[in-house]
């Protein structure tokens, strides 16, 4: 199982490598979103390809983290109003456990449908590929998949969300 992790972690760091050569300039924004597949904490695999036709708005985030708390719930009421267009909240957790993450969203009432764990290692890999040092990070993605924000979700309000909408 450990090689598999590694072979997964080695992969998916090869894929975003590769995305910053193909892309001008290799910046955050106006690239393709790196693919990735990460297990819901109900234990079913979500690929980020299957969300396509829709704008995610992918937070990388942990129930320990402070600022991610704070965050989080703001996100959340901006992808209610924006629901019926087609807009999602995927949520990739970095919590040590899948159990921490399931606990923060039960006892704060929120779905945990997008909430993605996998395992650590995983959860990690997805978030090196994406090159996200200090969490919160969050992403916009258009629903081709082309990165359109990246950044502190405190920047995230309803002008970014209609503007990616607009594309």
């Amino acid at each position: 199982m450990k090689d598999t992790g590694l072979l997964l972690a080695l992969g998916l760091v090869g894929m975003i490598v590769l995305s910053l050569l193909l892309v001008p300039g290799g910046t955050e924004e106006d690239r393709p979103a790196p693919e990735f597949t990460l297990a819901n904490l109900a234990g079913e695999d979500v690929s980020l390809d299957s969300l396509y036709g829709s704008v995610v708005i992918l937070d990388f985030w942990a129930s320990w983290c402070s600022p991610c708390t704070k965050t989080y719930p703001a996100l959340h009421e901006l992808v209610e109003q924006y629901a019926a267009q087609g807009v999602v909240l995927v949520t990739v957790s970095i919590d040590k456990s899948e159990e921490a993450a399931r606990e923060y969203m039960m006892e704060n009432g929120f779905p945990f449908d997008l909430v993605l764990w996998g395992s650590l290692e995983e959860a990690r890999a997805v978030k090196a590929v994406y090159g996200v040092g200090g969490i919160p990070h969050t992403f916009v993605i258009d629903r081709e998949g082309t990165i359109r924000f990246s950044g502190n979700p405190t920047s995230i309000d309803a002008s970014v969300v209609e503007e990616v909408l607009a594309l």
